[in-house]
């Protein structure tokens, strides 16, 4: 590719190795095909109708492909996998003139939307509930 374009990239905040690897043993028998959210970023919103308007952008945006949606806003999710924190997981990957001739089209990032109050749940001693109930489902 161009390299002078290649320098304009700013790169999200990775996943840990650690975790990256606890992840790929413990929750998808080695298969790196599956671990989607090795970068990732967040996007909080006051109201769920924005965050819901954002989604919809997203899925329908030309220039990104959505892989796949993760509702933990659903009624159907269990609160109780994630210490009571919900989000709405997008991987989507960019598909961009740009990217192509950055070779990066492929890769699969993940876009966390969620709301303000449960934004407010990532602090330390949230993060450590979720943590907990994370290992005891063993993922």
């Amino acid at each position: 590719g161009d390299r002078a374009l290649a320098s304009t990239v700013v790169w999200p905040v990775c996943k840990r190795r650690r975790r990256a690897m606890e992840k790929l043993l413990r929750s998808y028998s080695a298969d790196h095909s599956k671990l989607l959210d090795v970068t990732r970023c967040q996007v909080v919103f006051e109201r769920f109708e924005d965050l819901t308007n954002c989604l919809g952008i997203m899925i329908t945006d030309d220039l990104v492909r959505v892989e796949r949606v993760k509702n933990r806003l659903s009624m159907a999710y269990n609160a109780k996998e994630s210490a009571g924190y919900r989000d709405v997981c997008v991987n989507l990957r960019n598909t961009t003139q740009t990217a192509v001739a950055l070779g990066v089209e492929q890769h699969i990032c993940e876009v966390q939307l969620l709301l303000k109050d449960f934004s407010d749940l990532r602090t330390h001693q949230g993060h450590s509930l979720y943590v907990r109930a994370r290992n005891h489902r063993g993922c």
